[in-house]
């Protein structure tokens, strides 16, 4: 029997959890007592992690199997980094583009767009509001021994507003500047709608196949993770021990807890207040859709169903679901916004507790806000395209892009969850 790839990514998980714990174990008690001597109690021990951490890792580089470790973890994260550009100018570009001739939908193309913008947001700052009240980054006492780029951070709104806008954009993407690449092709969008059909065509063909051919690289990148994630996570156990599973739990339950209040709680609201229908009953005929997401993880895979389930279950006409669902599958997910902006402040709380040099301000949460909706729109509808889209943020303010490592820890679960949120949006 052919295993899935999400086996194999919770296989190289396991790997490497074992791997790093054997390579700590043989080499934790030595760096204890380089640097605590041979007597100290549980206080100067937690107080002085960040230094055992830091001498664990020198005598680790020493060891050819940790360079060989490093090495793959470092090839993995820049190929995850060499995707990003393309595979957002083409998959923002492209969704754009398939909505068509703008005047001709008509109302109908612009209430999907500004319900799906709308639907996005709400989940974006349900995610900021919990994350920031539950703080699952805060007191976790794990030590990650990477450095934060110290990039300047927009102190107020308008500063956000003008960094937004490149003046090369080729500087920006050459400068991972990701707002500036984004601002620009959402125009390229925009502008290219508002061109004749006849010259449209050639360029929005170009797109879609280099929409395409970004799909197929992130594909072959991902089917990577199963070596790269177990070079990662040994890297981390080895500095830091085997107690980094035990932080996640606390961000596993907010990223479970803002997912359920999106799904059960505000999609059922805006599905009342404009259709005066029952949501759950909604829902319910829905539900086949919502676990064939749920199990693939797949917004686009599950696409049929859902089309099928809108019109037969929910009784939604088929000149409704053949543009709104498509468009959706490209461009709506809600559960991916959600889980990147939780993701983002909860790395940037973990961080911010090792390097006090470090602070997470309000402009960097509204950067946060706009990136996420952004990447939400050009993420792909396949399993783990979110942690691929996650570098963007992580790279615009200055989080090391090694933190995805923990985040590969869980996510084949909020993977499944995310995605079944995706779909019940559209």
């Amino acid at each position: 029997m052919k295993l899935g790839l999400h086996w194999w990514i919770l296989l190289g998980v396991v790997v490497g959890a074992v791997l790093g714990t054997v390579l700590y174990g043989a080499y934790i008690d030595e760096a204890r007592q380089a640097v605590l001597g041979t007597e100290y109690s549980r206080a100067q021990l937690a107080e002085r992690a960040p230094a055992v951490a830091a001498e664990v890792t020198s005598r680790l580089r020493g060891t050819v199997i940790y360079q060989a470790i490093d090495g793959i973890a470092e090839i993995f994260l820049s190929l995850l980094k060499m995707i990003v550009i393309p595979l957002v100018f083409f998959s923002l570009a492209a969704g754009i583009a398939g909505m068509g001739d703008m005047r001709r939908l008509g109302r109908i193309g612009i209430k999907t767009f500004a319900l799906y913008i709308l639907t996005s947001l709400l989940a974006i700052v349900t995610g900021l509001i919990i994350v920031n009240v539950i703080k699952p980054g805060v007191g976790t006492n794990l030590v990650v021994p990477v450095e934060a780029e110290l990039k300047p951070v927009p102190e107020s709104f308008w500063e956000v507003l003008l960094n937004m806008v490149p003046e090369n954009v080729v500087a920006s993407a050459a400068n991972f500047d990701l707002i500036g690449v984004i601002l620009f092709t959402l125009l390229f969008g925009i502008f290219l709608l508002a061109t004749e059909e006849v010259k449209r065509a050639p360029m929005v063909g170009f797109i879609e196949a280099g929409a395409d051919v970004m799909l197929r690289m992130t594909r072959f990148v991902i089917a990577l993770a199963p070596v790269g994630i177990a070079a990662l996570i040994a890297r981390m156990v080895a500095t830091t021990g085997p107690e980094v599973f035990i932080s996640m739990i606390r961000y596993v339950v907010t990223v479970m807890l803002t997912l359920g209040i999106h799904l059960f709680i505000t999609l059922p609201a805006l599905i009342y207040l404009f259709t005066r229908h029952n949501p759950y009953r909604y829902l319910r005929a829905m539900s086949p859709a919502l676990l064939t997401a749920f199990s693939t993880a797949s917004s686009s895979g599950t696409l049929g169903v859902t089309m099928e389930r809108a019109e037969k279950g929910a009784g939604v006409s088929k000149s409704v679901t053949s543009f709104v669902l498509p468009l959706g599958a490209t461009i709506n997910m809600d559960g991916t916004a959600l889980y990147e902006i939780v993701s983002v402040i909860f790395i940037a709380q973990l961080h911010a507790s090792i390097d006090p040099n470090f602070t997470l301000t309000f402009g960097s949460q509204l950067l946060i806000v706009f990136l996420g909706l952004m990447v939400s729109i050009g993420a792909a509808g396949i399993p783990h395209a979110g942690l691929v889209m996650m570098v963007i943020i992580l790279q615009a303010v200055g989080l090391p892009v090694a933190y995805t490592a923990l985040i590969w820890t869980v996510d084949r679960l909020l993977d499944m969850s995310r995605t079944a949120v995706n779909v019940a949006s559209d």
